[in-house]
């Protein structure tokens, strides 16, 4: 189905873009960073999951969550579980702390290396999302 491919293209696309917006602002501005660190880390999630069909809503946030909805035993499940981390990121990075402090910041070599983990696969991700559809479109022919 052409929509669901472009999709997963534009989710895989803006993920790219979170990334690279994640690496510039890094240095001066590390919430920031966090946060389209999360939010990178979502838009491959939802790719994944839109490859498979799988319904989600586009308000939920709660990376583990989203990550749940996949089979225990699919190819992408633990990757994708280990993106929880970055829940936070969306929300405890930007909004004044209870009592009205401001948020903590992530260090830059967490944040790095968060960048690191969810760049790491956006590539394959892409790679698998490709194939898996490739595949049902191969099957619908066939029937």
């Amino acid at each position: 189905d052409r929509a669901v491919s472009d999709a997963v293209a534009s989710f895989i696309a803006l993920a790219r873009d979170d990334l690279e917006v994640a690496r510039k602002l890094i240095d001066d501005h590390p919430r920031s960073a966090a946060f389209h660190v999360e939010q990178a880390a979502e838009k491959l999630l939802k790719a994944v999951l839109t490859a498979e069909s799988i319904i989600f809503s586009a308000n939920h946030h709660q990376l583990g969550k989203l990550a749940e909805a996949l089979p225990a035993d699919h190819v992408w499940r633990a990757d994708l579980m280990a993106f929880d981390a970055y829940t936070t990121y969306a929300t405890a990075t930007r909004y004044p702390r209870p009592g009205g402090g401001m948020p903590r910041t992530p260090t830059k070599d967490v944040i790095d290396a968060a960048i690191k983990t969810v760049s790491s696969l956006v590539g394959e991700i892409e790679d698998w999302c490709r194939e898996k559809l490739a595949d049902a479109t191969r099957q619908k022919r066939k029937r």
